[in-house]
């Protein structure tokens, strides 16, 4: 596939489509660098325990199915729930259309960020949940 402009992520949270709220996506994954250097050798490091966070900045609506509808109850109820991103919408997943994400967790939300006469915008820091990690594949978790 070839360069593309981002313009229509799909964003996938709890089964519900925020995609037409969502201006923002970053899929950021990084793994600790351990160092396993012994004695008179060179430097070596390994890969430790990997980090995921995909992190979206949501246009704020309260109406049903609208991003505090859906996201405000499971941070509220510490509920894990299935999400995730895919660079093109409206395309069928594959290799070229991969999606990120897995079953995961809320561990803040600010849900009245607003300035005067500015979009109302936030951002939400998705986690994997516990035992879970986020990958990315060709198969919607």
């Amino acid at each position: 596939m070839a360069k593309f402009l981002s313009t229509d992520w799909k964003v996938v949270v709890a089964g519900t489509d925020l995609s037409r709220f969502a201006d923002s996506v970053d899929t950021p994954m990084e793994k600790d660098q351990v160092d396993v250097s012994g004695f008179g050798g060179t430097r070596e490091f390994i890969p430790g325990i990997e980090d995921a966070t995909i992190t979206i900045e949501f246009l704020q609506g309260f109406g049903t199915n609208e991003p505090h509808t859906v996201l405000y109850p499971l941070y509220n109820s510490g509920t894990t729930f299935v999400m995730y991103v895919q660079p093109f919408r409206a395309q069928g997943t594959s290799t070229a259309n991969p999606v990120m994400g897995g079953t995961a967790s809320m561990y803040q939300y600010n849900g009245g960020a607003a300035a005067l006469n500015d979009a109302a915008k936030f951002s939400v820091d998705f986690k994997p949940a516990p035992g879970a990690r986020f990958a990315w594949g060709t198969t919607a978790p």
